[in-house]
């Protein structure tokens, strides 16, 4: 390791109240005779790392990034006017950027949800040349991304995470579950239970003084304590699927029945053919 390009980050909730006024209280890391600076972010295979582990500065960031994608392709592909082209670029050019690392980093936050949605909608509108209605409403969006095949944003994350837990429980994946999830074995001191063979249970639990405590414990917080609880919530003959590709089909269809199901029906015959959906 160079020590010019290695830093070091504490990790914790709050940082020593002295700290300021005595910094000789932080332990000293050296490398090869050279003290290594301390940071408050650092970024590690593209994902902003932040002592508190909040992902905000990694939201903020990609975006920027996707904004000026965007603006750069709508104005350089302004000739573009068939559905099925317009959106394959904005899939591949500015749709993947939010795919790296999203198990890590995804916003679990409304405001931030409500924020990297705001670029699909932005792009919507310019691959249904539509670029001067409003979005507002959740309907007309979900109805929207219906008529080109985009899952929302919010959607399309919890689709990630579900997808990397299969293939960890499925052990298509090198990863272990962590040491606090097991399957439920059917013992319950309830006298009915909704869980099954196929659910995962958790041995700790979030410890806050807050009522929203998924939000407010950055155990909550983590992929495997998050995305445990999506799991469950699945259908038993869907995660009895064991095919990583064909659980992927059957999920997104699954998310499509229940964001169709928010909407009015009368207003979701759109004619998609031709149109793929990755």
């Amino acid at each position: 390791f160079h020590p010019c390009k290695c830093k070091v980050l504490s990790v914790c909730s709050s940082l020593p109240p002295l700290l300021g006024i005595l910094p000789d209280i932080e332990f000293w890391y050296f490398l090869g005779g050279t003290c290594l600076d301390y940071v408050s972010l650092e970024k590690d295979l593209g994902v902003d790392m932040t002592p508190k582990l909040s992902w905000t500065d990694q939201c903020n960031r990609l975006y920027s990034k996707a904004n000026q994608k965007l603006g750069i392709m709508k104005r350089s592909c302004h000739f573009i006017k068939d559905i099925a082209r317009a959106r394959s670029l904005y899939v591949a050019l500015v749709r993947s950027i939010f795919e790296s690392c999203s198990i890590i980093w995804r916003p679990t936050n409304q405001t931030l949800i409500d924020k990297l949605e705001r670029i699909q909608k932005q792009a919507i509108k310019w691959i249904l040349s539509e670029e001067n209605l409003s979005y507002s409403a959740r309907e007309v969006y979900l109805m929207k991304c219906r008529q080109v095949k985009l899952l929302p944003l919010s959607r399309r994350f919890d689709l990630n995470d579900l997808i990397f837990l299969h293939k960890v429980i499925y052990r298509l994946k090198p990863v272990k579950l962590p040491f606090y999830l097991s399957f439920f074995d059917g013992q319950s001191r309830l006298r009915s239970c909704h869980l099954d063979n196929l659910s995962l249970v958790s041995s700790i639990h979030p410890k806050s003084n807050h009522i929203a405590t998924r939000t407010s414990n950055p155990l909550a917080k983590t992929f495997f304590y998050r995305t445990y609880l999506e799991w469950n919530k699945l259908p038993l003959s869907l995660r009895e699927i064991s095919c990583d590709s064909t659980f992927k089909v059957r999920l997104k269809s699954y998310f499509w029945e229940n964001l169709i199901s928010e909407m009015d029906t009368s207003d979701m015959d759109f004619d998609t053919s031709g149109i793929s959906s990755p």
